[in-house]
């Protein structure tokens, strides 16, 4: 029996699945009507012990349903094309492997945040502030400025939007990204990491109001920090350890 079971429905009785069995993951595409594996990828191997948890795991379509992918960690690490037969994917060796990154493969995945892309908005983003506070600040260019991060969560909101956390080692921030400008909109600074916070990709999860017009972080189980995207405001609660109390009002919580 399969450890992990993910699938997303696809077009004509197509099935993209995730599963992971005796510690190996695998991709792969299957046909309902005919109960055959069509295509399939393994992903890692189960000598490994990577400890992948199926929070961790995402399977998706592109919009035109030509292709489907699987993410691992904020990565797609593996990618079947149906229409011609390709497959594509990366060694998963630990959290750092990298994922695939050509441009032409993840074009129309529109519910995958490419890591390397927010990464890049989130720092022209930061060199934009800085240089409005500074005028004669000299930023380093972007070439120069190395693509590193400690874990990255994040979630799908309305069109193109995304609320993304990301914790760099040093500081924990949660943002409103659009993937179609590949651009940071606002930002909401959460908390900074010490000895008596130490905050780790499990213990967050991001999500949006029903009505896609806030989208929060949570962390250990209690909302640490809202974006208000129609009234462009935002609410937290500075999180010092683990006791810190959530965000309790009722209005700011009211959609969740």
């Amino acid at each position: 029996m399969s450890e992990i079971m993910l699938e997303a429905q696809g077009p004509d009785g197509l099935f993209a699945i995730f599963s992971e069995d005796e510690g190996a993951g695998y991709f792969y595409v299957y046909k309902s009507e005919l109960q055959k594996v069509l295509a399939q990828i393994r992903v890692y191997e189960g000598e490994q012990k990577l400890f992948v948890q199926e929070s961790d795991v995402r399977v998706m379509w592109s919009a035109d349903y030509k292709k489907c992918g699987v993410a691992i960690w904020g990565k797609m690490r593996g990618i079947i094309e149906i229409a011609n037969n390709r497959e594509t994917s990366l060694p998963l060796d630990s959290h750092d492997s990298p994922g695939v990154t050509d441009v032409d493969l993840l074009e129309g995945f529109n519910n995958y945040v490419d890591i390397s892309k927010f990464i890049r908005a989130r720092q022209r983003y930061w060199k934009a502030i800085v240089k409005k506070h500074e005028p004669n600040a000299r930023p380093t260019p972007e070439k120069n400025t190395p693509i590193e991060t400690n874990f990255i969560r994040d979630a799908k909101g309305p069109d193109f939007w995304f609320a993304v956390f990301e914790d760099d080692g040093t500081t924990g921030y949660l943002y409103l990204y659009t993937s179609l400008e590949n651009r940071v909109l606002r930002h909401l600074h959460i908390y900074d990491r010490s000895r008596e916070l130490s905050v780790s990709r499990e213990d967050v999860e991001v999500l949006w109001s029903e009505t896609y017009d806030k989208c929060g972080v949570t962390i250990w189980g209690k909302m640490r920090g809202i974006i208000d995207v129609t009234k462009g405001k935002e609410g937290r609660v500075w999180l010092q350890n683990r006791e810190t109390p959530g965000i309790c009002d009722v209005d700011w919580l009211s959609g969740f």
